[in-house]
């Protein structure tokens, strides 16, 4: 015996019995021809499969046959192993004859399924003669020749070949067989034994096989071919809700129902005929109730009839499941509106509907105000109940046809189904403006919110759903850069806007990488002095082709991109390098002042950044003022109040910028810890003309004094208001009347010591 060489399939002997047997484990049997035609012909036919006749394995025994049957798992399966018996066909066919006590026969048995007969055994030592008694058997898909003939001394003594063929006959036909008879009759007993021995296994098969199909989970039937069940396990029983003694004998349209003129037989035949085996249907419970099941059914044909083998599995909680994840594949989990992907779906739906019918649709993208500074102000569950209180409102302003969805955060789309005119999609604007802007009351508060609405029609803004829900974006968002709680239509202007907008953000990035940035001062003056006291920082941008670019053009996107962050970064390493220089240039004596965006004070970078930077130049922290605008304060004043006590526990000044155009400025005031207050230019133009903004300007400065702050006023622009100012003790001012905001070098040169008390 010898390794096989690499093919690709072998067919191993892996359990032999009896151990005596040992030596064919391991042994391939498509390594040697004969051995692997008996193995292809058992797998192809199914049958069992003898091979012609070989040396077998034990050599001592001599020349055999190998007979073979492939081994299914279930009836269409493909085969998982094949039972082989190794026979020595000389042996049994010599204790046959043994039993017969005639000890004159010479005995020759032949292969001749092939062209050239092959021996098993050969007696006889010579071609067969006429009187010669033959007889072709058929075993394993083959055919053997057996050849009887007397021996030379018993011919002699006969009187003839008649004798001998009467003698043949009757010995073969009756002798013989009483021999085996006898043979039979001799191992009655051990037969009996093993009769009432394998019964015995067979009934405990029997009852483990019952146990087995008690316990299992899915409902296994066994029908008749009319219909009728023949058995149940307990879980149809429990299935069906009959008793599992009962179910004996029921006809299958009790259990499921058949389509008109189809028999039970006829449904079990096509679901076992199916490519699947199974098939999905409605159950029916004894107490009429129905409920989705999947069956599975196999034929199987005995001797004397055909049954059939039923495996049902309820489907009711996989039908739940589904339904549960395409609800959570579909909709928002928050308010159970459609998500995303389900909009996408029934826009494109509700587009070639309308296409199809010649109308016109409206898609309306809504974004709630005030939404982030409800949700920092009073936590996310309030924000979540605001969103859920959104979603119902808008329920009860549109129709059921109609798709609302949540596409995140506090960002709503409506779209209305069948044809709209633009005024018609403008009344429900209206409509939704509205209702979202009455107060809300969420856990006992009562919360004021409202919404910007943008609307884009089809086909007129968009022939598809990707356009029709950018435009509307676009107009949304020019909703609410007049004012918030409006609605807007689009309008190729906007998109326009929108383009110029995204080109500006993407310059915006690519000139802080490119050092086009660059601070001007602009002057602060005692009003008393009018010497030069200080600076504020003011950002400026020069494009290689777009020239100077204006700060209210380029800081809006810059906060709503989150670049005012590293804007920030920069123009505060800027200062602090300015302030760390003129103490070798003669104006140590001058501060800074420096805005900060809403984004970095509410951030968590802030105050890292300025302990580092104050520690790596060593200024002094007097010299650095920090000025936060009233409403990035107010935004979240508990913040706020706890930012600027850190600030001014580091030694920096903090101001107030553009005191009075806020909210509830004089109620808070007093909780923030700050050094000036710095009154808006608003107030400060019409002083000379607008009794109430004199008055407004003279009661700041009383109030700030009374707490114990310095006012700054900006935009003073002639001597009227200077003097009105520093009549009111106004401490310091600036404006074109002082100076313009003018680049580094220029500032330097206009505050030196001799320029202190200029005027321009």
């Amino acid at each position: 015996m010898q390794a096989a060489g690499p093919r690709a399939r072998y067919v191993v002997a892996t359990f032999i019995e009896p151990n005596g047997n040992r030596l064919y484990h391991g042994a391939d049997f498509l390594s040697e021809p004969q051995r692997a035609a008996a193995v292809n012909a058992a797998l192809s036919s199914g049958r069992p499969s003898a091979s012609a006749p070989l040396e077998l394995l034990r050599r001592e025994i001599g020349r055999g046959i190998v007979l073979l049957q492939a081994v299914y798992p279930d009836e269409g399966e493909p085969a998982i192993g094949l039972l082989l018996v190794s026979l020595q066909v000389d042996s049994y066919l010599k204790r046959a004859l043994q039993q017969v006590d005639f000890p004159h026969f010479l005995t020759r048995l032949e292969d001749v399924s092939a062209a050239q007969p092959i021996a098993l055994l050969d007696d006889l030592q010579r071609p067969a003669r006429p009187g010669d008694f033959q007889q072709r058997l058929h075993f394993g898909g083959r055919v053997y020749l057996l050849t009887l003939a007397p021996t030379a001394a018993y011919a002699a003594a006969q009187r003839g070949w008649q004798s001998w063929m009467v003698l043949t006959a009757g010995l073969f036909l009756t002798a013989l067989l009483g021999a085996l008879l006898l043979l039979i009759s001799g191992e009655r007993a051990q037969i009996q034994a093993q009769v009432r021995d394998s019964t015995a296994r067979l009934q405990e098969r029997e009852a483990r096989l019952q146990a087995i199909l008690d316990k299992a989970a899915d409902a296994i039937l066994t029908l008749a071919s009319d219909g009728r069940l023949v058995s149940a396990n307990a879980a149809a029983g429990r299935l069906f809700g009959y008793p599992a003694e009962l179910m004996q004998g029921l006809e299958l349209e009790r259990l499921l129902p058949l389509d008109e003129g189809h028999s039970a037989a006829t449904l079990l035949r096509a679901i076992a005929g199916g490519a699947s085996h199974e098939h999905q249907a409605s159950g029916w419970r004894s107490d009429g109730s129905s409920f989705p099941l999947a069956i599975s059914v196999s034929e199987v044909e005995l001797p004397d009839e055909t049954l059939f083998v039923a495996i049902l599995h309820d489907l009711t909680e996989q039908h739940r499941a589904q339904e549960r994840i395409y609800r959570l594949a579909h909709h928002d989990p928050l308010t159970g509106l459609d998500n995303r992907l389900s909009l996408n779906l029934r826009l494109d739906q509700l587009l070639a509907q309308t296409r199809r019918a010649g109308g016109a649709a409206a898609v309306m993208f809504l974004d709630l105000d005030h939404f982030k500074k409800i949700n920092d102000t009073h936590g996310h569950q309030v924000g979540d109940l605001l969103l859920v209180a959104v979603a119902n409102r808008l329920r009860e302003l549109m129709r059921e046809i109609d798709t609302i969805a949540r596409l995140g955060g506090d960002e709503f789309i409506v779209v209305t189904s069948g044809t709209v005119t633009p005024e018609a999609a403008g009344a429900i604007a209206v409509r939704i403006v509205d209702a979202l802007s009455q107060p809300y009351s969420l856990q006992g508060l009562t919360v004021h919110s409202g919404a910007s609405v943008g609307l884009a029609m089809f086909p007129s803004d968009g022939d598809d759903g990707g356009t029709l829900l950018r435009h509307a974006d676009t107009a949304m968002y020019a909703a609410k850069t007049q004012g918030r709680g409006n609605f807007q239509f689009f309008s190729p202007a906007m998109n326009r806007a929108t383009h110029e907008r995204l080109l500006l953000e993407n310059r915006l990035w690519q000139g802080l990488e490119q050092r086009e940035f660059e601070l001007y001062l602009q002057a602060q003056i005692d009003l008393d002095s009018r010497h030069v006291i200080g600076a504020e920082a003011l950002l400026r941008w020069h494009h290689p082709e777009l020239g100077m670019v204006a700060p209210d053009r380029f800081i809006p996107i810059a906060e709503e991109s989150g670049l005012i962050l590293a804007l920030g970064d920069w123009v505060l390493q800027e200062a602090v390098g300015l302030l760390q220089r003129w103490r070798s240039a003669g104006l140590g004596h001058l501060r800074l002042a420096v805005n900060l965006s809403a984004r970095q004070c509410h951030g968590g970078g802030l105050l890292p950044l300025l302990d580092r930077l104050l520690a790596d130049s060593g200024i002094d922290p007097a010299l650095l003022e920090l000025e936060i605008t009233e409403s990035a304060a107010m935004q979240d004043p508990e913040r706020s109040r706890e930012l600027l006590r850190e600030l001014r526990a580091r030694g920096i000044k903090v101001a107030i910028d553009d005191f009075g155009t806020g909210y509830s400025s004089l109620s808070y005031l007093k909780l923030f810890e700050i050094d000036r207050i710095k009154i808006d230019r608003g107030f400060v133009k019409d002083i000379e003309s607008d009794p109430n903004d004199a008055v407004i300007v003279a009661a700041t400065i009383a109030l700030a004094h009374s707490l114990g702050l310095e006012v700054i006023a900006e935009g003073v622009e002639t001597e009227a208001q200077s003097d009105f100012l520093r009549n009111k003790r106004c401490d310091e001012a600036q404006g074109y009347l002082f100076a313009r905001p003018l680049p580094v070098p220029a500032f330097e040169e206009f505050a030196q010591p001799a320029l202190a008390s200029t005027t321009p």
